[in-house]
């Protein structure tokens, strides 16, 4: 046995070939299974101290032996108890004169099997002492890291070992030699991490865990004085206890803040206060911090957090001498800093951090050192975590110091600040637009310098400034865009892709009509660079970084632009076409993910005007799609390093079978008839499709709700695949018994919004077929509809409610602006997914219209009912009630009147408790006079349009949105202005009411649906506007020729209100000229546009 052993180790040590190493493993695994096991296991004991070559990896396989599970262990199948012990006394004298921590390591999972199993292995315990005596401090080392393995069980567990842990490891902590005390360390840290029981019951008092936590810091603080790699993982140790179970050394947080702060404040490396500030930034998790400590936080915060994102000089002159980009990865200080500020910004909130902020930005702006000024500017780019409760007011502060360090002679200064705007124009729109006067022209400046670095820093930040700017804005603002766009054109390839982008967006924010005249003067040149990128793309082998981008952004640019003007790029399109899908082919073999699922998004984008032509070149995406779709990703490992198990033997391609899911899924949904000769291996591919992760479920669910689309484009039975199809889709909610092939858990609130976001489209798709082919077993498929709606949101709530239930007591330490600040990604996944709840609700209103039978009516009614009844006192009943007011706001367009106000009987009150309590929460303000609005025009019920209380409330609400500024709010006021015009009209309000809100609509700019309601309501209604005629006809032009003009213009669903308009502005052409002339040019070109001018 010893020798055949010995001979087999090194055969898979060092195989000739994998046939001789396939034949070792069968033949090693063959011996391990012997029963009894003693001769194998005496061997490779022998082995491992007998023969150094095959040593290590005998040691390796027999630790992974020993873990397993009962009878599958070497160790269970001894002939008794004692020959394990035997073969393990050998193999700790071995390690007693011959040091090694993977010998220990197979000792430490002997003896957690010993506790597993009952078994008592005193002889180890015996070592550990003995070991500990020694005067080497190498084998001392080896005991306190055998005790250190042995803790990593539980303090219930190990107590049952006849062994004073604590008494031992106090004793090894003051060892003098660091790496001893760095283990006893460990080890400490250990029973502290495993010290509650499954009740969390803590074992250890914890009085005594913050007596040892004490020591730990004491002892790590002594290691400074001789400052070596034991100190940082002393200090990695410590910060695990705070990362996982702060709350339990809550007393020694003044100990903790006063130890970091000297190594701050000290001479000690980078590394060390790279630690320091993570240990900082994991004390936000308890719940004393804000409470108990909020003072000291904010002076550690302002003496050691706000320094550490000064740069160093080294940092400063990679920067000057090198033109480096501003990369974060490399500042390891700098950015544990940046972390820490943007964690304090998100958990401890505004009130803590911004006046911290604001403190510095003052301080910077009072002195000449420009590395100040650096750290002030980070400081201002964290902010982006309190983005839910910064004011216009607050964001105005950081936008006038951001755009004061910009126009710095420094040009590191500059670089960071153009960063900062990068980051904050991602976050804090529209607010930060607000100050479009002075950011543009001088990010337009800056790109016109020479200056390569500045010129793409200022670029990217442009882009971000300019997305969702407004379209008068961006014509406000054209000249000085296109000529950005045309500098970049002429510099490095970064500049290059964000010239495209920001010609990318323009071509999303501007009329056709104006966009037209620039692409036709722009596009010669992208084409130019088009035709040079594809040479490139055929004769080089891999892409570069800046090429990838540089691809995408050219790529997308001519899609968005093809798509805007369509009739430009009717000559070019084939070839268009041709050159996208080699870049989709080349992205797809070389696995550049984000440039194949941009890339084929970009050819989505052209299918609504170039379906036809596409068609061809559809096909060989089509090749690729059905290719991606049927790989295997996962392979069943049979050797000694993954004996059974399931891997991932192709991790790109499930990456790439994501983005096909969604791409496809986008695809049909937008062109099914691109592929819908392919029906039937599409359908194949897909239900079969194995996902094998949550990302790949939702997208594969997303992609079988749209399968029935793509079967009424194949003229299939609808009726049929419907039956087969839903059948697949409604047992993954509720599966079938001993069914294998569940894919859709719901075990968080993130699947259950994507789940809802599916089913959508599966619900809207079978909605409208049955209206034109109605199907026989339609009441018993609506009745599994609502099973899966309220499966989801049942499992929407229990995820909610134990995610809660575990932060509860951050409720009671936060107010209740950092509570949601806390909880945002939470409420987020919680909004989308009742967002689509609702959506999918609505749709059995929407799409029956004035004919939805009135027992499905009554069923949708009472889901709005329960919903709306949950009241606003927590955020998710808020959400409840804002999606079953929107449910309303359908019913009352859709259905007669005479049951609108049958069923609005019980919901008034809830809506208007709703705007009484929530007067912060603007989305809620806004759906609810949406739904009014909807409410009072279907009824003209006078008692609700001249509801005092109401209208109080309306004045109220109008004046807040403004001061609040962000997106949510400006829909807010919109909505208020458009309900007051048809209260006005119903409650027959006199002309001092209307003057008042002509003067409020005036200042509308948040919504066009909003805005083309109130412009259809003064239009319809213009010859009772006599005595302020002038007042109304200005707030017309300035809504309709304003920054909406192109939307309100081009929305087909238009036509009859533009000809009304029109008509009207013709026949008081007169006072509209003069209004026009005293406008901006914006307006003077949109009216000429139009045929007023």
């Amino acid at each position: 046995m010893q020798e055949t052993l010995h001979n087999v180790l090194l055969m898979i040590k060092s195989p000739v070939d994998k046939g001789q190493s396939l034949e070792a493993e069968r033949v090693f695994i063959q011996m391990r299974q012997m029963s009894p096991s003693d001769e194998f296991v005496q061997a490779i004991i022998s082995e491992i101290i007998n023969c150094p070559e095959t040593s290590q990896l005998a040691s390796v396989l027999l630790r992974k032996d020993i873990i397993k599970s009962d009878d599958e262990s070497c160790i269970c199948r001894l002939t008794n108890v004692q020959t394990g012990k035997q073969a393990m006394t050998q193999l700790l004298m071995h390690i007693s004169m011959n040091p090694d921590d993977q010998l220990i390591q197979v000792i430490s999972s002997y003896l957690h099997q010993c506790l597993v199993s009952n078994i008592i292995f005193d002889e180890a315990l015996d070592f550990i002492n003995q070991a500990n005596a020694s005067e080497n401090a190498k084998v001392r080392r080896m005991s306190v890291y055998l005790v250190q393995l042995i803790c990593e069980a539980s303090v219930q567990t190990i107590q049952r070992l006849n062994f004073d842990f604590f008494g031992f490891l106090q004793k090894a902590l003051v060892d003098l030699e660091d790496q001893v005390a760095s283990c006893a360390i460990s080890a400490l840290c250990n029973i502290i991490l495993n010290n509650r029981n499954a009740e969390q019951e803590p074992q250890i008092p914890l009085e005594i865990v913050q007596q040892v936590y004490i020591g730990i810091i004491q002892r790590i603080s002594a290691s400074f004085s001789t400052e070596n790699k034991y100190s940082v993982k002393m200090m990695q140790a410590a910060l695990r206890v705070l990362e996982y179970a702060v709350d339990d050394v809550a007393e020694t947080i003044p100990t903790i803040l006063e130890f970091i702060s000297q190594i701050m404040q000290s001479q000690l490396s980078l590394e060390l206060k790279r630690q320091a500030v993570l240990m900082f930034s994991a004390l936000f998790n308890s719940k004393d911090t804000k409470k108990v400590h909020r003072t000291a936080i904010q002076q550690f915060i302002s003496a050691c957090i706000f320094p550490g994102l000064v740069p160093t000089d080294e940092e400063v002159n990679d920067f000057l001498n090198n033109n480096i980009m501003n990369d974060v990865e490399q500042l390891s200080l700098q950015e544990a800093a940046r972390e820490c500020l943007r964690d304090a910004g998100f958990i401890l909130g505004k009130q803590v951090v911004f006046p911290l902020v604001l403190q510095l930005i003052e301080q910077a702006q009072a002195q000449d050192d420009f590395k100040i000024h650096l750290a002030a500017i980070q400081a201002i780019q964290c902010c982006e975590e309190m983005k839910e409760v910064l004011k216009q007011v607050d964001t105005d502060k950081l936008s006038h110091a951001l755009l004061k360090f910009i126009q710095s002679a420094h040009p590191m200064t500059v670089s960071y600040a153009l960063v900062a705007t990068t980051t904050l124009a991602a976050e804090l729109l529209p607010q930060l637009q607000k100050q479009h006067k002075l950011f543009v022209p001088a990010l337009c400046q800056i790109i016109n310098e020479q200056n390569e670095k500045l010129s793409t820093d200022a670029s990217a930040a442009l882009i971000n400034f300019s997305s969702g700017l407004s379209y008068e804005l961006t014509y406000k603002y054209q000249a000085q865009l296109i000529n950005a766009v045309r500098v970049c054109l002429g510099r490095s390839m970064l500049n290059q892709a964000n010239a495209m982008t920001l010609m990318h967006s323009m071509c999303e924010i501007m009329d056709p009509e104006d966009l037209h005249v620039i692409l036709v003067e722009i596009m010669p040149q992208i084409f130019e660079q088009f035709g040079a990128a594809m040479k490139a793309i055929l004769e080089v082998k891999d892409f570069t970084k800046d090429q990838i981008v540089f691809i995408e952004s050219l790529v997308q640019l001519i899609a968005n632009a093809s798509s805007a003007v369509p009739e430009l790029f009717k000559q070019s399109i084939e070839l268009i076409a041709q050159n996208i899908v080699i870049i989709i082919q080349r992205s797809y073999q070389q696995e550049e993910h984000s440039l194949f699922a941009n890339t084929l998004k970009a050819l989505s984008f052209l299918q609504n005007d170039f379906s036809t032509q596409l068609a061809p070149f559809l096909e060989n995406v089509y090749e690729i799609f059905i290719s991606v779709l049927s790989g295997d990703i996962t392979e069943h490992k049979t050797d000694l390093q993954h004996e059974n198990e399931i891997v991932i033997k192709n991790p790109h391609l499930e990456v790439q079978q994501r983005n096909v899911l969604s791409i496809m899924s986008t695809y049909i949904e937008k062109y099914p008839q691109g592929l819908m000769q392919h029906f039937i291996e599409i359908y194949d591919v897909i239900t079969v499709f194995e996902p094998i992760n949550e990302d790949q479920s939702y997208s594969w669910l997303h992609c079988m709700c749209v399968l029935l689309r793509l079967a009424v484009a194949a003229n299939q039975d609808y009726t049929q695949v419907h039956k087969t199809l839903f059948h697949e889709i409604y047992t993954q909610f509720y599966p079938e018994e001993n069914q294998s092939d569940v894919r859709i858990s719901l075990t968080n609130t993130k699947q259950c919004a994507d789940a809802a976001d599916a089913f959508f489209f599966y619900l809207k798709y079978y909605l409208q077929q049955q209206i034109l082919n109605p199907d026989p077993n339609y009441y018993e498929t609506e009745n599994k509809f609502f099973q899966i709606l309220g499966r989801i949101q049942e499992k929407l709530n229990m995820n909610t409610k134990i995610f809660i239930q575990e932060h509860a007591e951050r409720q009671d330490d936060l107010g209740q602006e950092e509570f949601m600040s806390a909880l945002q990604q939470l409420y987020t996944e919680y909004s989308e997914c009742m967002e689509q709840l609702g959506f999918c609700y609505s749709q059995f209103i929407t799409v029956f219209k004035g004919q939805v039978p009135l027992e499905l009516l009554k069923r949708v009614n009472e889901i709005a009912v329960n919903w709306i009844e949950q009241g606003t006192d927590t955020t998710p009943a808020c959400y409840m009630t804002l999606e079953a007011i929107g449910i309303y706001a359908d019913i009352a367009h859709f259905v007669q009147a005479d049951y609108v106000q049958n069923m609005f009987e019980s919901a008034l009150p809830w809506i208007f408790q709703a705007l009484q309590n929530k007067d912060d929460d603007f989305a809620l303000i806004s759906v609810s006079f949406y739904c009014l609005f909807e409410y009072v025009n279907r009824t003209l019920d006078v008692n609700v349009a001249s509801n005092a209380e109401l209208l109080n409330l309306a004045a109220k609400y109008l004046e807040s949105s403004k001061e609040d500024g962000q997106v949510d709010s400006l829909n807010a006021y919109d909505n208020i202005c458009s309900y007051l015009t048809v209260s006005g009209q119903v409650s027959n309000q006199q002309i001092s009411y209307w003057a008042a809100l002509v003067e409020k609509c005036s200042f509308m700019e948040g919504d066009e649906y909003e805005i083309t309601r109130v412009l259809d309501f003064f239009t319809k209604h213009f010859n009772q506007f006599t005595e302020i005629k002038y007042q109304v006809l200005k707030m017309m032009v300035n809504l309709f020729f304003g920054q909406f003009y192109s939307k309100i213009k081009n929305d087909a669903e238009n036509g009859p209100f533009l000809a009304l308009i029109k008509q009207l502005f013709q026949k008081e052409r007169e006072g509209i000229v003069q209004i026009i002339q005293n406008g901006s040019d914006f307006e003077k070109k949109n009216s000429a546009a139009f045929g007023i001018l």
